[in-house]
């Protein structure tokens, strides 16, 4: 929450995004215990399918093409490991049907009761079987073939998994 009224603060400056996120980096290092830090992917899209995407310590996001998968790297530390970190962020075009996949790592090391975690392969073989479909539908594919893994193991984190899809114009 912390986090979330800081951004919700900082968005209306109209910062670059690697200012803003510089900005939240220390601000959250000067506000919390030496011991607490934050890993997260903050990004803009538009409507043309313009990417930006600055990824603080996060997994790294996939990009969900027609010919494969791409993964975004890591362009910093998490926030508040440091309080002068610089970031950078990485640009991409999105064609019409593809996707920017974000997941917790809670969703790929999530385990059955035997110890075998889901893992990103299995993410991205789901996903590129499910490509070019709605995002919607993406996230729904790859939910169910997680709990189908897992067979009623229980939850030792959260498990997040979300799509960000350039709709085709009609």
């Amino acid at each position: 929450s912390h986090l979330h009224a800081m951004f919700r603060s900082l968005v209306p400056l109209g910062l670059p995004l690697r200012g803003l996120i510089e900005r939240a980096g220390r601000l959250f290092c000067e506000s919390t215990l030496p011991n607490h830090y934050a890993t997260l992917v903050c990004g803009r899209v538009t409507t043309g399918g313009d990417v930006e995407i600055c990824n603080a310590g996060h997994p790294p996001p996939l990009v969900v093409r027609g010919n494969g998968i791409a993964k975004i790297a890591t362009t910093g530390l998490p926030l508040g490991m440091f309080c002068s970190e610089s970031y950078s962020t990485e640009r991409l075009q999105l064609a019409p049907g593809e996707a920017v996949v974000l997941y917790s790592d809670g969703f790929t090391d999530a385990e059955t009761r035997a110890g075998e975690a889901f893992g990103v392969d299995r993410l991205e073989s789901y996903l590129m079987r499910h490509r070019g479909q709605r995002a919607e539908v993406l996230v729904r594919q790859c939910s169910d073939a997680l709990h189908a893994f897992l067979a009623g193991a229980p939850a030792s984190d959260d498990r997040t998994l979300m799509a960000i899809q350039r709709i085709p114009s009609a």
